[in-house]
């Protein structure tokens, strides 16, 4: 039982989840329930211990610590801690606790599941060793020769263990000031070959000076602590500047005067900028969540204003200076709808509603954004034919990868160039290399002259969160979005670059003999009502229902308006008849969704549209039921009101009272 993982977090779901997680990755675990149970489990034998730092505010730690102080000499059990991630200072208590435990790997949390894994499996590995070498003292013990070979055995695998780890280790004999070290720890400061001295003093010069004195300081005191455990940035020999952590116990004679310190030293540059890049995204994952809830509450803020404008309309058609004005505010508000989809597109919060696209429609009408955001120092040609195919794809989408690509391209080439979007009509049989089915494709290639990527570069580009750009200057998720965006449509994503060539990136979309929906095309008049119907209409937002309302009962519907998912179960339930039923989808107590289901699990079936501020709307909502997304005009929502009533038989599907 030395390779399973005892787990104690006393608080809520974290002891299941962290077990569930251990053992989808091949590591067995046993929850434990309290202290005791713990220290009655690491008797029967433990590769590691993960426990969250609450697991130390609570019980009586005696036992534990006991336990952790009656090891024999080669034990020394890991202990994986998560701590709160709380910004105040740790209390003394928790920390006295901590200390207690000895061997500790504090990790902060929230943390990356990947990290939790490394974490255990560092410890298990560690642990293993402690067991190897135990095995290796009983033997010793049998005959001097078999000792010594067993030792030179466990260095050998010490050595190994430090290359795997890419680690370097140290050891300072602290009278004579000698300092033993393997090559890799000279590599680490920028060494290509070994010094032939070592001391703290040239460490020293290497930390970047705003640390050094707390440096200094960490050495003294570990004279006097016995341990040491410092992370720094340093400038490296070859000009560099990275980070490293130098971890090292000290050995005292026995009159107590300190002798040796000995300990390893790695770098861990690679983790200090992954850990400033999931930073960076969790920024940007909050951003998106304030810029989504933003863009719901505009898309309810316009919709009243666009019903309102209609209706406007309307009612003043032989007024034209009325019709002018009105115009231009429905223009304007167009404009802030596509506004509002950008925005949800941004946030993640709209699902892919692919439809077939004019694809030279579309970077017509996107190239002066993109030329805007490129500036004068480079150049925009477009090579685009006329007659080109319609591609199966989420226009809005598709343009927010087309200007992924050009801000990719602008920071490629930061003394100008050229960027040239050209599309062409391709067919592919079954042998094709792109990767895809065979079959229609229409081929987007955006081609810069930039500064290129190296081969190593361009087999992580689609990565997400890789970036060459530096911690601050980009998250890692465009080009993994439209390796999404492409594989979700049926096509596929290329890339192909040279250093010092430029980079040309190929989006593989599939060709559709739906015709388009025309840019700018006039809408109709909304359609009136055929025959007398009700429409029973749900929304919280006051203005929003007040609005619809007004729109339907402008056409000819009777319109009975609620506030609330409960009010309609209540009406129902007292007899209430309606022809279709008109929800949004947010609202307090019981979304529109939960609405519909509990309708249909009642046993009514009735005509439903739902309408909703957010592109895509929850889980819970049945995939048939046909979706708006506001803000709306008067002819979308009397076109879909009466298409739905037009595939009911009069009189035949009604809201009926719940019995």
């Amino acid at each position: 039982m030395p390779d399973r993982v005892l787990i104690l977090a006393p608080r809520g779901r974290d002891a299941a989840i962290a077990a569930e997680l251990l053992g989808r990755n091949g590591v067995a675990s046993v929850v434990c329930d309290d202290q005791t149970a713990l220290v009655a489990q690491l008797d029967a034998g433990a590769g590691a211990v993960m426990l969250t730092e609450e697991a130390l505010t609570v019980g009586d730690q005696d036992k534990l610590v006991a336990w952790v102080a009656a090891q024999p000499s080669w034990s020394d059990i890991p202990f994986v801690v998560l701590a709160n991630g709380a910004k105040t200072p740790r209390s003394p208590v928790a920390g006295e606790r901590l200390a207690g435990l000895g061997n500790v790997v504090l990790l902060e949390r929230p943390l990356h599941s990947e990290a939790m894994i490394g974490a255990v499996r560092s410890a298990l590995s560690a642990r293993a060793r402690q067991y190897e070498l135990r095995d290796a003292a009983d033997t010793l013990e049998q005959a001097v020769v078999d000792r010594t070979r067993e030792l030179e055995a466990a260095r050998e695998s010490l050595q190994i263990a430090l290359d795997a780890a890419d680690m370097g280790s140290w050891d300072i004999d602290l009278k004579s000031g000698d300092v033993r070290r393997t090559p890799r720890h000279d590599e680490i400061f920028g060494y290509t070959e070994p010094l032939s001295h070592w001391s703290v003093d040239i460490f020293l010069d290497h930390v970047d000076p705003a640390e050094r004195a707390d440096i200094a300081a960490s050495f003294d005191a570990a004279l006097t602590d016995g341990s040491l455990d410092i992370e720094c940035g340093i400038v490296a020999a070859d000009g560099n500047r990275r980070w490293i952590t130098a971890k090292g116990r000290v050995r005292y004679d026995g009159d107590g005067n300190a002798v040796r310190m000995t300990g390893v030293v790695s770098d861990v540059t690679d983790r200090k900028e992954a850990d400033a890049q999931l930073a960076q995204a969790h920024k940007m994952d909050a951003i998106g969540q304030l810029t989504g809830g933003v863009a719901h509450d505009f898309n309810n803020l316009l919709t009243p204003i666009v019903g309102s404008l209609d209706l406007v309309r309307r009612r003043h058609r032989d007024d034209e200076r009325t019709q002018k004005m009105i115009g231009g505010a429905l223009q304007a508000a167009e404009r802030a709808t596509i506004l509002t989809q950008r925005l949800l597109s941004f946030a993640r919060r709209q699902a892919l509603q692919p439809r077939a696209v004019d694809i030279g429609a579309l970077i017509d009408g996107i190239v002066d954004l993109i030329r805007r955001s490129l500036g004068p120092l480079i150049a925009v040609t477009l090579d685009v034919p006329r007659h080109l195919s319609p591609a199966r794809v989420d226009p809005n989408q598709l343009e927010l990868a087309l200007l992924n690509l050009a801000i990719n391209a602008r920071d490629a080439m930061p003394g100008g160039g050229s960027l040239t979007l050209s599309a062409a009509d391709v067919v592919l049989d079954v042998r094709n290399t792109v990767g895809v089915q065979a079959g229609r494709y229409v081929r987007l290639v955006a081609a810069d002259t930039g500064v290129g990527m190296d081969r190593e570069t361009l087999a992580r580009a689609t990565e997400p969160f890789f970036s060459t750009k530096g911690v601050g200057k980009g998250t890692g998720l465009g080009l993994s979005m439209i390796h999404g965006l492409a594989a979700q449509s049926g096509g596929t994503l290329h890339l192909s670059s040279e250093p010092g060539a430029g980079t040309q990136v190929e989006l593989w979309l599939p060709a559709t003999q739906d015709i388009p929906d025309k840019i700018g095309e006039p809408r109709a008049e909304p359609v009136t009502a055929r025959r007398a119907a009700s429409v029973l209409l749900v929304d919280d937002d006051d203005l929003v229902r007040c609005a619809t309302a007004d729109m339907l009962r402008d056409v000819g519907y009777t319109v009975l308006e609620m506030r609330s998912a409960s009010q309609v179960l209540a009406m129902v339930r007292s007899g209430m008849d309606a022809d279709i039923l008109v929800t949004d989808y947010l609202m307090p107590g019981m979304t529109g969704g939960q609405l519909i289901n509990e309708l249909r699990e009642s046993g009514v079936r009735i005509p439903v549209l739902l309408i909703t501020g957010y592109a895509a709307a929850g889980k819970d909502v049945p995939t048939d039921v046909p979706r708006l997304a506001k803000p709306f005009r008067q002819v979308d929502l009397a076109a879909r009101v009466d298409e739905l009533l037009r595939c009911t038989e009069p009189g035949k599907v009604k809201l009926k009272a719940i019995k």
